[in-house]
Formats: structure tokens, C-alpha cells, sequence
């Protein structure tokens, strides 16, 4: 306990103690609080490095909820899909009621393009859809006969308000481009004739925010299964069924502030150097303590003699 208790004892350990006790002024060094002052900062100096680090990587999150989802009375579609023996003038596209079948609005194809090659009829574009249980339906104004085919190539489908985040969202591995578009590059080349080709969409609201928190996209994710039935209308169709679901998917980055980082360092740095505190005066006190108990009654004795 020599160390402790004059000037004479300071060593290379000595001069690094920020735990200073003795004598009454805080001015006494120790080896003790050199060692635990060395190792505070070594542990200071590694978790903030690690905080910083953290600060720095991409932090995504997932929520998942029940809500109604505003604004989105009716929704914007994205459509590439090729009637592959078809001319564009014979096609007819209209939304119709899931449950008896009747056309509920008329489709506003004017921002659709329909390209006609080779026998084949491209439709490319994008139209709007009333948010209520029913099918979009392609089909034919007129034909020789209902047992006809209607083979076809769907490059995409995707359903949301904004598209135009479509290249950046898929550079992020975690957010796989097939939950929003799981119907691109499909095809019905060996189509069943007097059969309609239906495919039955369940969607769900997503809410995507890729860098901050105005840049908020809300794209509706989906899957689909596919069946062939024989039709019960005039003509055979290719029908996309709608079903949407009441729970929202909020997925992104979250984003932190330089003030959040500062905030991080300045409560590590005061805790390290509190708990360091704790342990430099339980190891003063303990060791004073067996000193006392030990060495001090034999100096004692040895003085008196």
C-alpha cells in the first residue's frame, strides 16, 4: 500500500490515473487507478468505434400492422403482357365484379400503348383500378368462336401509386424484386383453348423508404396462383382477380442524426468513467482494508519497538 499513500511510489502506471484520492486535495497518483484509467479508455476507445460503425451501416427495419391504408381509392397498375395471336384492334380490356360478373367501369387506356407485330399485340402502359373485390379482364371483341387461345407473355405487373423507385429498390439485397413483380417474364404459350386463364392476386400494401423520410414509396407486393377454367362468357379471357389485404408492411432504413451519435458518446464515455470510479474505490478500500487488518499491526508493533 506504499503506493498509495506518498509521491515517492509513482510509476509509468502512476501518471495515466484520472481516479486520483490521496491526500485530500486529489492531487496523489496510484498504479491502481493508472491500470484501470489505461483500461477505461482502451474500452471507451473500441465502443465508440463500434458505435461509429454502426452509425455508418445501412439500418433496415420491418413493421408489420393493421390499418386503412388513405388515399388509395384506386390504384395505378403497371402492365407489359403480349397477346402473342391477336391483332391490337380486337382487344378489349375492362374491370368487372368478382361476384357477378358485370362490368363495373370502363378501363382509361389512354396512357396504354398497343404495339402490333408480327401477329402479335404488345400492351405496355399504365391505367387505374377502383380498390373493390373484381377482375381486370382481356379479351376479345369478336372471334369465329368461343373455342379459340389466347397465349400470352406478361414481362411485369406491378401494382402501387409511383414505379419510378423500381431500378434503385432492387439494389438492395434484402428487398427481392420478386415480392413485386412475381409475374414478370411468365408465359401461357400452351393455352387450353374455350378456357379462361385466370390468375388470382393477393395484394399487400407496402410502405418503402429507401433514404429518408420524404422519400416514402408505396408499392402493393403480391402473390398469385393460376388456373385455367372453362369459360362461361361469350368469348375466353385472360382475367386478373384482386384481392387486397388489410395489413401494411412499412420496411426501410432507419435513419439516425449526427446529434443521436454525439448523444451515444457522451452517455458511454460518463458511464465507463462512473463504473471505472466504482471499481477503482472498491479496490482502494479493499486493499486499505487488508493492509489494516494485515501489515498495519506488524508496522505498528515494529515502530513501538
Amino acid at each position: 500500500m506504499d503506493e498509495l499513500i506518498g509521491p515517492q511510489s509513482i510509476n509509468n502506471f502512476s501518471k495515466f490515473d484520472f481516479f486520483r484520492t490521496l491526500p485530500a486535495d486529489f492531487t496523489s497518483k496510484s498504479k491502481t487507478g493508472g491500470i484501470i484509467s489505461i483500461f477505461t479508455m482502451l474500452f471507451i476507445t473500441a465502443i465508440l468505434y463500434a458505435e461509429t460503425q454502426d452509425y455508418m451501416e445501412e439500418n433496415y427495419y420491418c413493421t408489420i400492422l393493421v390499418e386503412r391504408v388513405p388515399g388509395h381509392d384506386h390504384l395505378r397498375c403497371d402492365l407489359n403482357i403480349t397477346m402473342l395471336e391477336n391483332n391490337c384492334d380486337n382487344i378489349l380490356m375492362r374491370y368487372r365484379s368478382a361476384t357477378q360478373g358485370k362490368t363495373m367501369f370502363h378501363l382509361d387506356t389512354s396512357s396504354l400503348h398497343f404495339e402490333e407485330y408480327h401477329g402479335a399485340c404488345k400492351i405496355e402502359g399504365t391505367f387505374k383500378i377502383q380498390k373493390v373485390p373484381g377482375f381486370l379482364e382481356i379479351t376479345l371483341k369478336k372471334a369465329g368462336s368461343k373455342n379459340i387461345s389466347l397465349s400470352h407473355h406478361i414481362d411485369h405487373l406491378m401494382v402501387g401509386e409511383r414505379f419510378g423507385f423500381e431500378d434503385q429498390l432492387f439494389l438492395h439485397e434484402d428487398i427481392p424484386e420478386t415480392v413485386y413483380n412475381p409475374l414478370r417474364d411468365h408465359a401461357e404459350f400452351y393455352y387450353q383453348p374455350g378456357h379462361d386463364s385466370e390468375y388470382h392476386l393477393q395484394l399487400v400494401h407496402t410502405m418503402v423508404q429507401i433514404y429518408d423520410d420524404d422519400s416514402i414509396e408505396e408499392p402493393y407486393q403480391y402473390i398469385y396462383s393460376h388456373k385455367y377454367h372453362k369459360t362461361t362468357d361469350q368469348y375466353p379471357g385472360i382475367k386478373f382477380f384482386f384481392d387486397w389485404s388489410p395489413v401494411t408492411i412499412k420496411y426501410g432504413i432507419r435513419s439516425f442524426y449526427l446529434v443521436d451519435l454525439l448523444g451515444q458518446y457522451a452517455a458511454l464515455t460518463g458511464g465507463m468513467f462512473t463504473l471505472s470510479l466504482f471499481i477503482h474505490s472498491f479496490l482502494t478500500s479493499s486493499l486499505q482494508s487488508i493492509y489494516d487488518r494485515t501489515l498495519g499491526p506488524l508496522t505498528t508493533t515494529k515502530l513501538s519497538a
